[in-house]
C-alpha cells in the first residue's frame, strides 16, 4: 500500500514524503493512514527527516509489529540552500536543475521502518538546492524484478531531464503524467505506483 503526503512546518519549510506499507487490503490501508497522520503531527515540531523516520519507526513497531514500511522524507526551506532528506529502505529522490541536468541522490538508505532492530536516530543527508528546479520522489515506479532498480531510475531521470522549466510551470500534473506514461508502458509491474513531483517556483514548491 503506497501513499504520499506533504506537510508545512512552523518555520515555513515543507516536508514531502513517499511511503509504502507491506501488504495490501484494508489492514495496510489503515496503517498507511495512521502513519500519514502521525507524520503530519511530528512534522509540526520541526524535526529533521532522519528524526521523523525514527519516530515513525517506533510508532509502527509499537502499533503493528507485524507490518513494515519503506519511506523517503525530504525537507526544503526557502531560506536554506540545502534539501535535507532521509530514507528507510526506499529508492532515493531524483533532482532536476533548470538546465535539465538530473541527479539521483545516492546515499545508502537505512533499514525499513518496523524492523525490530536497535536504532538511534536515522542520519539525514543533505543535497545543495541552489538553482534546483524540480524533484521527483517515487515508489513502485522503477522497480523491476528482472532488472533491479538502476535501469528504471535512469529512465526516470531521462524523462525528468527532458522538460523545460516553462513546461513544469504551466502544467505540473500533465508533466507528471508524461513521466509516468513511458515508465508504466511495460507489463512487469506488480505493485502500487506513485510519483510525487515537486517544482520550485522562486520561494514556492508546487
Amino acid at each position: 500500500m503506497t501513499g504520499t503526503t506533504r506537510s508545512p512546518t512552523r518555520d515555513g519549510g515543507l516536508i514531502t514524503v513517499v511511503g509504502d506499507v507491506t501488504g495490501h487490503g484494508l489492514h495496510a490501508a489503515v496503517m498507511m493512514s495512521q502513519l500519514r497522520t502521525a507524520l503530519r503531527a511530528y512534522a509540526v515540531d520541526g524535526d529533521s527527516p532522519g528524526r521523523l523516520l525514527t519516530r515513525l519507526h517506533r510508532f509502527l513497531h509499537h502499533l503493528q509489529p507485524d507490518l513494515y514500511a519503506t519511506a523517503v522524507i525530504a525537507r526544503l526551506h526557502p531560506d536554506e540552500p540545502t534539501l535535507t532528506w532521509a530514507a528507510a529502505g526506499h529508492p532515493p529522490p531524483v533532482l532536476r536543475l533548470p538546465d535539465g541536468t538530473v541527479r539521483t541522490l545516492d546515499a545508502k538508505p537505512g533499514a525499513m521502518l518496523g524492523i525490530p532492530l536497535t536504532h538511534g536516530d536515522r542520519r539525514p543527508h543533505g543535497a545543495p538546492v541552489a538553482g534546483l528546479d524540480a524533484r521527483a520522489v517515487h515508489d513502485g515506479l522503477v522497480e523491476r524484478r528482472a532488472q533491479g532498480i538502476d535501469p528504471g531510475i535512469e529512465r526516470l531521470a531521462s524523462a525528468l531531464g527532458g522538460f523545460r522549466s516553462a513546461e513544469l510551470d504551466a502544467d505540473l500534473e500533465g508533466s507528471a503524467d508524461r513521466i509516468l506514461h513511458p515508465l508504466l508502458s511495460d507489463s512487469e509491474r506488480d505493485d502500487d505506483v506513485c510519483l510525487l513531483l515537486c517544482h520550485l517556483q522562486g520561494d514556492v514548491a508546487g
